[in-house]
């Protein structure tokens, strides 16, 4: 599915138009570029102020503001328009054609009609239109996204949240609307510059009307992995982050822009053996089961459940005080080890959840906090009272885990959890279903577990949990289930098909799994699938032991079947007849699944990489220190490397085998330094 992403700068123009012209229909276009199935809306262009229909003006400007795209090396991606009443947010006829005109030349054009009655509440104004397959003649409809459009997660998202108040401000504080030119007051005046509006020049993400500034500014080497097996080592760039935690320039710092910038400001340099990189996703760990980290692992799962899990989870209900002496040191521990997002498994209690994401939130980790539904339980003491009960404590635990911070400044977000299908009525999971549709928040589970589980829903429902799970709507986009180990081809297909995401936990798979999970085969198939730590089922909560122990499980896969095939091969004239590819993942494979895949596993897609429009969330790491020729913690280097070499692929390589926390000597969330 295509995803869109508008930039700042776009979204500021689209508010300066409609708020110069509150009672007349204005319209414009979008440029940007596509890449690997994101829409980056870049800059938005001013076409008319007073329009009825596709008039020869609107064209010449249509015409104009190609080539202007052109020359920028960007295209016509999409249309924009405000009608002359606030609460008219129709695509008029038009609209339809311009827009349609667009997708003529570029499949993936998008429409934005702007909400009048919303323009100054500092919430994003815009309704999203696309065609709609076999609509007729007016095949452009709204698009009503799960989740909503520039929410988190969503398919359609704001490169900058804050932009919408931003916006407001600049208008309210800066009147900068009075200086914003569209094509049809060049007609009336050419010195207006439409095309680029630099008499009207929109401050940047950093220098905001009262005067916060630019948040930081690094020289350096940045790692990370844009793709499956791929590490991209970005050498001497220039990272240039803004007040809200942005990046806002990323280029190569002998660039002539690049120069000029670090002349005029206070830039840090990054010491030669040092580099920047993604924060790590962990997208499976049971936060009151930090408790218990590291013991009774000798148990098989439903007697460590009952033992261990469940004692730690109705314990923290039980004491708040205890609760949030935990839930700090989980933040504080999750920070040491990299993570900056998080996918959690709480408790059924809501008080006790809202410490969680209060804990979170105040130290600086994304996190999504679930909370669990469960209305059977073999501890009779820990379950909630019925199935109504449990609904209500979902969507109560929804809104109030919604309201607990501002919008632009956020970093948690609540997420509906029926623990596994053994402790679900098929009432509660329909319930659940229905409720993720009804508010848009995504799910968590765990699905083909264990043998024992497998067989528990089998012989209880008759039908495999994935099953279930997908009966009742709770395989879809937006969905990330744990371990998956008994998944056959076809099953993983159906995931892949539903845009549900798989959160491989190696560790606690060897624990309490009989089958290791086939990664391989999940990714051949499209399926996302991120590294979770699983903690306690997995003993240690970094997932840099995650990324080792998937590499190494993998190995043991292919081994199995090259020793499994050898005899079967044995008479074979032709190679090829053998040929077939390798279950074993590499490191750069593991890399990317613990930072970009991760990511997008989670529904955070401007996160898990560096690029412009970002947030800022990254580590630094130090893996040789050039000045005194050594290498830092665990790593050592005996063959002196020149200075002029850097950071090189086997130093990645190195601290990716044996580096630990003190390696990391710096980290951020949103631009936020949390070490």
């Amino acid at each position: 599915m295509v995803s869109y992403v508008l930039s700042y700068k776009a979204y500021v123009k689209i508010f300066l138009h409609a708020a110069k012209h509150p009672h007349r229909p204005v319209n414009g276009v979008l440029i940007g570029k596509s890449s690997s199935g994101v829409v980056d809306i870049q800059d938005a262009i001013p076409l008319l102020h007073h329009w009825t229909s596709l008039s020869p003006m609107m064209e010449i400007g249509l015409d104009l503001a190609k080539g202007h795209a052109e020359s920028l090396d960007l295209s016509l991606v999409g249309y924009y328009q405000a009608c002359e009443r606030t609460d008219d947010t129709a695509l008029a006829p038009v609209g339809e054609r311009v827009a349609q005109q667009i997708r003529n030349q570029f499949d993936d054009a998008i429409a934005f009609v702007i909400d009048g009655d919303a323009l100054g509440s500092g919430e994003a104004a815009l309704i999203p239109y696309l065609p709609q397959p076999g609509a007729g003649a007016t095949p452009w409809r709204p698009r009503s996204l799960n989740p909503p459009a520039f929410t988190s997660g969503s398919q359609i998202t704001l490169a900058n949240p804050a932009s919408p108040s931003q916006a407001v401000a600049l208008v309210r504080d800066n009147r900068l609307h009075d200086k914003f030119g569209d094509f049809d007051d060049h007609l009336e005046d050419v010195t207006i510059d439409w095309l680029s509006n630099k008499a009207c020049t929109i401050p940047s993400n950093h220098t905001m009307t009262r005067g916060t500034g630019v948040g930081f500014a690094v020289r350096g080497t940045l790692v990370q992995c844009p793709s499956l097996g791929v590490v991209e080592i970005l050498r001497d760039h220039l990272l240039v982050v803004d007040h809200t935690g942005i990046i806002s320039r990323l280029s190569p710092a002998t660039e002539d822009e690049s120069v000029q910038y670090i002349k005029q400001n206070d830039v840090r340099s990054l010491p030669p053996g040092s580099f920047l990189i993604p924060t790590f996703c962990d997208l499976h760990l049971h936060a009151p089961q930090f408790m218990y980290q590291g013991t009774g692992l000798d148990l098989p799962l439903m007697q460590w459940l009952d033992k261990y899990a469940y004692k730690a989870e109705e314990m923290l209900d039980a004491q708040p005080d205890t609760a949030r002496k935990v839930y700090k040191r989980l933040a504080e521990r999750l920070i040491e080890a990299g993570t900056g997002a998080v996918l959690l498994f709480g408790t059924i209690n809501t008080e006790t959840n809202l410490i969680l994401a209060d804990a979170m939130q105040t130290l600086g980790v994304r996190a999504f906090v679930g909370k669990l539904s469960m209305d059977i339980s073999s501890r009779e003491t820990y379950r909630e009272f019925s199935t109504a009960d449990s609904l209500a404590n979902a969507k109560d635990f929804i809104q109030r885990c919604g309201k607990l911070v501002a919008n632009d400044e956020r970093l948690i977000e609540p997420v509906i959890t029926p623990r596994f299908v053994p402790t679900c009525s098929n009432e509660l999971l329909q319930g659940l279903g229905e409720l993720s549709k009804e508010k848009a928040v995504r799910i968590q589970s765990h699905l083909a577990e264990s043998y024992a589980e497998a067989k528990w829903v089998k012989d209880e429902r008759h039908i495999d949990d994935i099953e279930v799970f997908d009966k009742y709507g709770l395989l879809r986009e937006g969905t990330v289930q744990a371990h998956c180990t008994f998944l056959d081809n076809p099953s993983l297909s159906r995931l892949a098909q539903r845009k549900t995401a798989i959160a491989h936990c190696p560790l606690s798979n060897v624990y309490f799994s009989e089958k290791p999970f086939p990664l391989r085969e999940a990714l051949d198939a499209g399926v996302m699938v991120g590294l979770g730590s699983d903690v306690a089922g997995g003993y240690s909560i970094d997932i840099m032991s995650g990324m080792r122990h998937a590499v190494a499980v993998s190995r043991m896969r292919e081994s199995t079947r090259l020793l499994e095939h050898i005899d079967e091969c044995a008479g074979k004239k032709e190679t090829s007849e053998c040929d077939v590819r390798s279950l074993a993942i590499t490191w750069k494979e593991s890399l990317y699944l613990a930072t970009r895949g991760g990511a997008l596993a989670l529904g955070l897609n401007q996160v898990g990489e560096l690029k412009v429009h970002s947030p800022l969330d990254a580590q630094e790491i130090a893996v040789y220190d050039f000045e005194n020729g050594a290498g830092v913690g665990a790593l050592d280097f005996f063959d002196d490397p020149p200075l002029s070499s850097g950071v090189t692929l086997e130093m990645i390589e190195k601290w990716w085998c044996m580096g630990d926390t003190r390696n990391r000597v710096g980290m951020w969330v949103q631009g936020k330094k949390l070490i």
